[in-house]
């Protein structure tokens, strides 16, 4: 498909992390597209739209700066915007300092909102930093933690001391470590699963009947250690951002 017969009601949605630039590219309920990249890969990026043409619209999140080139690659056609707390939700926002809340952290809610309206949920993010949200059945964001992920915490070990390895997380580490290598994964992975268990039982005690998201690339490492009664949710950004940019087009349309 090409640029000048792309779809009035394709929609793409990019999610660029500390990482990594993640994007989905949807039309009508078909998706069309869904990857990530290199934020510096040019050529990737662009190439979507030589073979599915430009979409519509497009809602952005980033917790850093946009590159020039990315809002160059679009045509004059699509509308593009960025998530904000300003950005019209379908939940109300209880945080002292909404200006400095991550785009992500808004569209990860949003996706749990969507997925379990009416229900008090707390939706964990483990990407580069682990993120806990808590929203509340009357579909108000409270807040929540945030944490440092599995490599922040790896690379913390070997960068402030002076002997111990840059180490690559695992999923299966002995709870005991036998070398100096399973030392630091037993710290760190079961660190990072001692603290989600805590945040989770801390919550339960103060919301009823809680469900619980875990999302973010990390999350693979520990699904297998997770409860029956936790969902994994591996796109939960751009499934917000979806969220998001239909309410804010249904809005408009209205």
């Amino acid at each position: 498909m090409s640029p000048e017969t792309a779809s009035f009601s394709m929609q793409q949605l990019i999610d660029i992390g500390n990482t990594l630039l993640k994007t989905v590219i949807v039309d009508t309920d078909k998706t069309l597209f869904i990857g990530q990249m290199e934020l510096s890969d040019v050529t990737t990026f662009q190439s979507l739209h030589h073979q599915f043409g430009f979409p519509a619209s497009c809602l952005i999140s980033s917790v850093r700066d946009i590159p020039d080139w990315l809002i160059a690659s679009f045509g004059q056609n699509t509308r593009i915007s960025f998530l904000t707390h300003m950005t019209p939700l379908p939940f109300s926002l209880n945080y002292n300092t909404p200006a400095t809340l991550g785009p992500d952290r808004i569209a990860a809610v949003a996706a749990a909102w969507e997925r379990f309206p009416n229900k008090n949920v707390l939706i964990i993010d483990m990407g580069t930093c682990i993120t806990y949200d808590i929203i509340t059945s009357q579909g108000v964001y409270e807040g929540g933690a945030i944490s440092p992920g599995i490599r922040m915490r790896l690379k913390a070990l070997h960068s402030y001391t002076g002997k111990l390895p840059l180490v690559e997380p695992a999923g299966e580490t002995p709870f005991t470590g036998k070398s100096t290598v399973e030392s630091i994964l037993a710290g760190v992975m079961f660190g990072v699963q001692a603290e989600i268990d805590q945040f989770i039982q801390s919550y339960e005690k103060i919301y009823e009947e809680l469900t619980v998201i875990v999302g973010g690339g990390d999350n693979k490492y520990f699904d297998k250690q997770f409860k029956n009664n936790i969902f994994a949710a591996s796109n939960l950004v751009l499934d917000g951002l979806r969220v998001i940019l239909d309410f804010n087009e249904n809005q408009h349309i209205d």
